[in-house]
Order: structure tokens, then C-alpha cells, then sequence
């Protein structure tokens, strides 16, 4: 062979040797499985929760039966059976994230959380609640008369006058109990009538209940501990009384304002000479009422003062007590 041809000569391409204990059907097995995996991540499959008879019973009255309470679902969110939506699962755009945390689609009630609302000089009342407090119930029947007043109704106790103070309560059982008695209650005395309100609207016990709450007071569970507030909350009690014939007589209920004294009042009011065992309720109310405003703008911020100071001397008292007897455990 020439030198020429040996020049021309190309040197064969290197090849990769594979080694002769691989498999090769297990590479092959291998590259089709990764081609044949998604790119993305497999979704978990969704939790939905149900909702049983029980719950659905104990949900009753949360939920609004009214149209259009509710959102209809979203044409890109598949429907569900389930009312319930899981933490997990995706939500109407439109919808917030607090909607999630609801067992069930509820929306909440507007109802006033007051048993009763003034609607001012001129209007009757509302009264939104079934039992009343007896305060409750002779603030709304004040605020009714004056609304007599405006209108013109001379008679509190005529059919138009009652069929008006029915129509004041706005309370279900109230109403259905107004419509089956209504013609019987506008025929009753006033006296009987007023009985009749009582009976319903504070409950059959209602005479023991406002007694006690006379008997029983004690001028500082008023507000400010005010002699005149605690005066005259009194006297709308035994008014209530008075109504059906059972107030408590003017001696007996001076005797209970007299017990119902703050003992510091009372005090002050021994000093000041006053003689607390007039017979004349008028005119020893009137009295009272003004020195009780002298003894709460003078006399008890100074009482105060001394029972601050008094609490004061007490706790440094205390406290070189506590220390003597460290000192001494110490030596």
C-alpha cells in the first residue's frame, strides 16, 4: 500500500460501549415512564363534607328562606350536593374566604336586640319583646301617653286609645294574643285592663315581683347612688300598683326609703338635723332630695378622699411590717 493511500485513510468514529450486564429493555421501560408523566402535580382528590338531619334541624332557624339570600354558583365551579364548602376546595371569585368557616349559608337576622324603641315626642312606641321589665313596661306606657297627648285622644281608656297601644307590640305571641282577646279586652274596666297588660307582659307573678323590687332596694344599686333616681323609680313601681288597687301605702313606703339609705347619707343627714321621722312624705322627700345633691357635690368626694387616705396608711402600714420581719429573719 502507498503512502497516498494510508494519507487518505479516515479514523473510524469513536462509539460508547455499553457495558454487557445492562438491561436494556429496562431502559427503554424507564424512558417511557418519564415521558408518559404530566408536568404538573396530581390534584388530591377533593373533600366534601355533608350535613346531617341533626344539623340541619339545629341550623333551622339561622338559615335565610328568603329569595336571593344566596349566591348561585359560579358557571366555572362545578355544582355541588354538599352545602358545606371544604377549606381546601376552590370558591366563587365573587364569594369571601369567611364564607368557608360557615357550616351552612346563613344570614343573620336584623332584629333589634332592644326590647323596646322610643320613636320620639309625637310617635307610639315599638316594643319587640314578649316579657317586659316593670320598669320597662312603665317606661313605654309613658312614653304611650304622651303620644295621647299629641293625638289629640282625650281618653286614655277608650277602644280607639287600647286598639293603639295593642298595635304598639310587635312580639308574635303578643299579637296572636291581642287578635283572639281583643274583643274581650276593650270592654274591660280600666282597672282590669291595666291587670290584664300586667299579667301578660311581665307575667302572672308580676305583684310580687314589683313589691320585692320596692322592699328590697338599696339607694346605692341606683345609678350615681342618687336619692332622687332611686325616689322615683320607686314611685313608677308602686304606681304599677296603684293601677290594679294594690300600691303600698305612703307609711310603709316612706319606712322603705328610709331603710334604702346609704348609711353615709344617713349619717350626714343626723349631723345636718334632719328630722328623718316626719310623717309628711312630700315634704321630706323634698328635703332629702336637696340635701342628698349638697352631700354628693361636697360631702362624698371628701369621704372618698379620707377612705383613699385611710387605704393608703393601711398599705405602708403593711408594708414596714413586712419589712421589720425580714430584717429580723435576716439578723
Amino acid at each position: 500500500m502507498s503512502i497516498e493511500t494510508r494519507s487518505r485513510k479516515k479514523p473510524a468514529p469513536a462509539q460508547t460501549s455499553i457495558s454487557p450486564n445492562t438491561n436494556v429493555s429496562n431502559v427503554n421501560t424507564v424512558s417511557q415512564s418519564s415521558q408518559s408523566t404530566p408536568a404538573t402535580p396530581e390534584r388530591r382528590p377533593e373533600h366534601t363534607e355533608t350535613v346531617s338531619p341533626q344539623q340541619q334541624r339545629a341550623y333551622s332557624h339561622l338559615i335565610d328562606t328568603e329569595p336571593g339570600s344566596t349566591l348561585p354558583p359560579s358557571k366555572s365551579t362545578p355544582s355541588r350536593d354538599s352545602p358545606l364548602t371544604s377549606p381546601g376546595s376552590e370558591s366563587d371569585s365573587s364569594s369571601s374566604s369567611s364564607d368557608n368557616s360557615s357550616p351552612v349559608p346563613i344570614k343573620m337576622s336584623s332584629k333589634s336586640v332592644d326590647s323596646w324603641t322610643n320613636n320620639g315626642p309625637g310617635k307610639a312606641p315599638t316594643v319587640h319583646s314578649h316579657f317586659l321589665k316593670p320598669q320597662e313596661y312603665g317606661s313605654i306606657k309613658a312614653s304611650f301617653l304622651r303620644y295621647l297627648c299629641k293625638a289629640k285622644c282625650a281618653d286614655p281608656n277608650s277602644e280607639d286609645a287600647r286598639d293603639h297601644f295593642m298595635a304598639c307590640f310587635q312580639n308574635e305571641q303578643t299579637m296572636m294574643f291581642f287578635a283572639a282577646a281583643r274583643d274581650d279586652l276593650v270592654k274591660l274596666s280600666s282597672q282590669k285592663f291595666e291587670e290584664a297588660m300586667l299579667e301578660h307582659l311581665i307575667g302572672t307573678t308580676w305583684v310580687k315581683t314589683v313589691r320585692a323590687l320596692i322592699l328590697d332596694a338599696c339607694q346605692d344599686s341606683f345609678e350615681d347612688g342618687a336619692f332622687s333616681i332611686m325616689y322615683e323609680t320607686l314611685l313608677s313601681y308602686n304606681n304599677l300598683l296603684k293601677g290594679v288597687g294594690k300600691e303600698i301605702d305612703a307609711s310603709l313606703f316612706q319606712s322603705t326609703l328610709r331603710a334604702a339609705l346609704n348609711r353615709d347619707f344617713e349619717t350626714f343627714l343626723d349631723s345636718e338635723g334632719v328630722d328623718l321621722s316626719t310623717s309628711d312624705l312630700n315634704a321630706w322627700v323634698t328635703l332629702l332630695k336637696e340635701k342628698d345633691s349638697h352631700f354628693r357635690r361636697f360631702r362624698r368626694p371628701e369621704l372618698a378622699r379620707l377612705a383613699r387616705l385611710e387605704e393608703l396608711e393601711k398599705k405602708r402600714v403593711s408594708d414596714s411590717t413586712l419589712l421589720i420581719a425580714s430584717l429580723g429573719s435576716v439578723n
